[in-house]
């Protein structure tokens, strides 16, 4: 993806937004509508599967089962092929949270 196509994707979650909180829990809508779970991720070189994709106007999470127990994980410290549908708006995400 180009820089303008995460920008375009960008200014669509976060149009109307006032503040911070409100971008985000416009990120955490078009997360939770345009990405089906579960699907394949990487974290700390682990592959692991996502569940559900959840969060506040603090913080977007990801839920991850290992065994009989679900995990909470800030969904930044994922690592997310391109080949999963909708990932280009976890990368128009962190392009908005951090910068990068």
């Amino acid at each position: 993806m180009d820089i303008e196509d995460i920008e375009s994707l960008i200014e669509e979650a976060t149009v109307d937004c006032y503040d911070e909180e409100e971008c985000r829990i416009g990120f955490l809508t078009v997360l939770q509508e345009n990405i089906p779970t579960p699907f394949k991720a990487t974290l700390d070189g682990n592959t692991i599967t996502v569940n559900k994709i959840d969060g506040d106007d603090r913080a977007i999470k990801v839920f991850i089962q290992n065994g009989k127990v679900v995990y909470p994980v800030d969904i930044l410290d994922l690592i997310v092929e391109q080949n999963v549908s909708g990932y280009q708006w976890i990368a128009a995400y962190r392009k908005w949270e951090t910068g990068k």
